[in-house]
């Protein structure tokens, strides 16, 4: 939609004005002062001074108001204000002409005379400027109000000249065919302008105001230019009363030029758009054809003879009406087109993954409930093959979700090609896909096919990346029971988590007793949380120790809760307590637990000691996470660095810029911030290096052949002297061997931590470990 300068984006915040006040006063002035010099002034003088001057200033007026509009507005509303300006420009050149002859000179004006060049020209123009005003509709609709207005005015025009204005002009103009045909076109032009101009506003956006009385200025016209045709053709034209709606219709021009640009919200113009009124105008053009051919029809039938401009006339009303419901079967037929395409696009995406292109959960429940129809009919066989891609969510959190999207597509493609074409491969959500075998297929080699497919690594804008999948089958054959489409595929489901738990990169077959980890929440997520409201989970803490002098510099605290008798791994209440929404409570309970040992066993103590305690990702940047933390530290008095947040990779480069903004915020606290388990996504030094981090934890996994693998001893090394160089003090995880303590020591590391160094202890144990644990030699 087109705005002018100073109107109020279309929020709604605008609200609607018309004219100032003042120029309605004032236009009302003019009008009844018109009619008062009608009745004190003589004939004569009246028609030629008062009467001609003011239709001048009237012309005048609206021409310069029309031209401001233009310089305020843009775009096509600029352009339409610049031919109503230009019409009523040429109108009161015309009229000035006329003023000319009449008051100057003191002569009569004939007609038709060079006045009349700019009295035809402002209807020309002012249709010009209607069709460009902006509307709800198009190019096309553009069209079809141009032959509406066109079949509309041959239609009146054809009415008229037979039936009173063709006997009025032959008998008074002769063979002054210029005459005649002036005295017909200035009607005909005028029904033009009304009917073009009910239409467009009909359709029009914005404010209607204006552009109403735009249209009550051409109907005022219109009864002036009839009169004045009728008249004229009598050969007595005086002025007087019939001028004074050429006066009114100015005016009105410019009192729409004058009003304030108003804006209306894209919800109005919708609702403008589907205004039933405006379909209703649509069949007003019919009503004058219509008449137009009973009238004519009428005449024939009662013996008059049409003469060829009226035969003419009536072949032009016909072909503009053919023309007018051609335009609109054309138009009808796109739009039958669009919607047909339309339906076509949203039944695709209804069924299928707007991602990848593959079929979604609901076109595979269709089609694997039609499978099962036919297996419990006809005993055909039929298997889900379910897979769910290993660690895709590193991908997504340290090459970004674009990257994750293309590797999804990728995948779809090479699940595709992997596959026989009857078998339907959908995408579950996320990095979940199923395949769907209906034809007795053997699932297990079809899954090996598939895991292999993905062998090969993906090249994705520059960065290589390996992809494994775990995979899940459930199979039934001719003589199982019939399933429900929902319980075979939560059985593949089942089976894919079991290949998930077992190692991943796996294939695994559904098996009687399988079940899936998330259905034992249920069991203990109810002891989880009223362990977390009695304190039960607790925390031990693992030496961290200081290579060359075998002081013990810092204890990682690490949860423990112990159910019926039975210990829990934090791997499974950790994961259950984040999925239930208990992480905040626990971790701020762990954490209070936590600076509170810490601050009794650096009471008196004057080496440093610091504490390590694991960050879930979701908690770093949850809302009032650093508060608590503040809190806690000014509670407890803690001095800096003493409290150290271990987090890992994901839970930093899943919202680099938050977690950046999250862990200055704590450093500037006095807390230390660590990351754990190194090494094990696709984060690199450089990468840490813009966090300000103050430790890193080198994960087990680079110690585990470290003693025996000269490559793994050459690479931990590297990484080493990368961070030595980079400032970025290392930590080694999982020393169980002394050789591998041997070896840290040469390669100069200076912080491990390892059963080989000190098994996890009650806190009550902690005061005697740091006095007198040393490091084994």
């Amino acid at each position: 939609m087109t705005t002018e300068r100073g109107s109020l984006p279309a929020s709604g915040r605008g609200r609607r004005t018309g004219p100032p006040r003042a120029a309605v006063l004032l236009v009302v002035l003019v009008l009844v002062g018109y009619q008062v010099a009608q009745v004190s002034t003589p004939p004569i003088a009246f028609d030629r001074y008062v009467s001609n001057l003011v239709q001048l200033l009237a012309g005048l007026t609206a021409a310069a108001a029309a031209a401001r509009r233009a310089g305020t507005a843009t775009g096509r509303s600029r352009l339409s204000w610049a031919c109503l300006s230009l019409g009523t420009a040429a109108w009161a050149a015309g009229q000035g002409w006329w003023c000319w002859v009449q008051i100057v000179q003191g002569g009569e004006a004939p007609f038709p005379s060079v006045a009349d060049i700019g009295f035809v020209a402002f209807p020309l123009l002012a249709a010009a400027a209607l069709l460009l005003l902006q509307t709800a509709d198009g190019s096309t609709a553009r069209l079809q109000r141009t032959l509406d207005a066109a079949m509309t005015s041959a239609a009146a025009g054809l009415v008229s000249w037979e039936t009173t204005l063709g006997a009025v002009v032959a008998a008074n103009t002769g063979d002054d065919r210029l005459a005649g045909t002036l005295l017909v076109a200035y009607p005909v032009l005028d029904v033009l302008l009304i009917v073009l101009g009910v239409l467009t506003l009909a359709r029009a956006t914005g404010d209607r105001l204006p552009q109403g009385l735009v249209v009550l200025g051409l109907l005022a016209f219109s009864v002036s230019d009839s009169g004045f045709a009728f008249v004229a053709a009598a050969g007595d034209y005086d002025g007087n009363l019939l001028d004074l709606g050429w006066i009114a219709g100015f005016l009105l021009i410019a009192l729409a030029a004058l009003c304030r640009p108003a804006a209306v919200g894209r919800a109005a113009e919708e609702r403008r758009a589907e205004d039933p009124s405006a379909s209703r105008a649509d069949y007003l053009p019919y009503v004058p054809v219509a008449l137009s051919l009973v009238v004519t029809a009428v005449l024939v039938f009662r013996g008059r003879m049409l003469d060829r401009w009226e035969l003419l006339t009536v072949v032009v009303v016909v072909a503009l009406l053919l023309a007018r419901q051609y335009v609109a079967l054309r138009d009808n037929s796109r739009l039958a087109g669009e919607l047909a395409t339309r339906e076509s696009e949203l039944r695709h995406q209804a069924f299928h993954d707007g991602l990848t292109g593959l079929a979604n959960r609901a076109l595979f429940l269709d089609r694997l409930q039609h499978a099962l129809a036919l297996h419990a009919r006809d005993l055909r066989p039929v298997a889900v093959v379910f897979l769910d891609l290993d660690d895709f969510k590193v991908v997504n959190d340290t090459l970004g979700h674009a990257v994750g999207d293309e590797l999804l597509v990728r995948v779809a493609e090479r699940l595709t090609g992997a596959v026989r074409t009857g078998d339907t491969v959908a995408r579950l959500g996320g990095d979940e896909f199923a395949v769907l075998l209906e034809d007795g297929g053997d699932p297990m080699p079809i899954a090996a096919k598939v895991s292999a497919s993905l062998v090969p690594p993906f090249t994705l804008r520059g960065d290589v990346v390996d992809v494994h999948a775990s995979i899940g089958i459930c199979e039934l054959d001719a003589e199982d029971a019939p399933l429900a489409a929902d319980e075979l595929l939560a059985r593949s489901d089942t089976a894919m988590y079991s290949a998930k738990r077992s190692g991943k990169d796996r294939i695994v077959a559904y098996s009687p007793g399988m079940s899936l980890a998330e259905l034992q929440d249920g069991v203990l997520r109810e002891a989880l949380r009223l362990a977390i409201a009695d304190r039960v989970v607790r925390l031990h803490y693992q030496p961290i120790v200081e290579l060359e002098t075998g002081r013990v510099s810092g204890l990682e605290a690490l949860a423990r809760w112990r159910h019926d008798g039975v210990d829990i791994p934090p791997d499974v209440f950790i994961p259950l307590a984040e999925r239930s929404g208990f992480m905040t409570v626990l971790t701020a309970d762990l954490l209070a637990a936590a600076c509170t040992r810490l601050a009794g066993w650096t009471r008196g103590r004057t080496e440093p000691l610091s504490v390590h305690v694991n960050v879930a990702p979701s908690q770093l940047i949850a809302p009032g996470f650093v508060d608590t933390v503040a809190e806690l530290v000014r509670a407890h008095r803690l001095p800096a660095g003493g409290l150290v947040l271990e987090i890992t990779e994901s839970g930093i480069f899943a919202d680099l810029d938050a977690a950046r903004r999250t862990v200055t915020e704590l450093r500037g606290l006095g807390v230390g911030v660590s990351l754990d388990d190194f090494g094990v996504g696709y984060s690199s030094l450089a990468q840490l290096n813009a966090m300000p981090l103050d430790s890193v934890k080198i994960d087990r996994s680079f110690l585990a052949a470290v003693d025996t693998d000269r490559r793994q001893a050459t690479f931990l090394h590297a990484v080493l002297r990368l961070a030595e160089e980079i400032g970025l003090p290392v930590v080694a995880e999982g020393v169980e061997r002394p050789a591998q303590l041997t070896l840290l020591r040469a390669l100069g590391c200076r912080h491990a931590q390892g059963y080989l160094l000190g098994r996890p202890v009650d806190a009550a144990e902690v005061p005697a470990l740091l006095a007198g644990i040393a490091v084994p030699v």
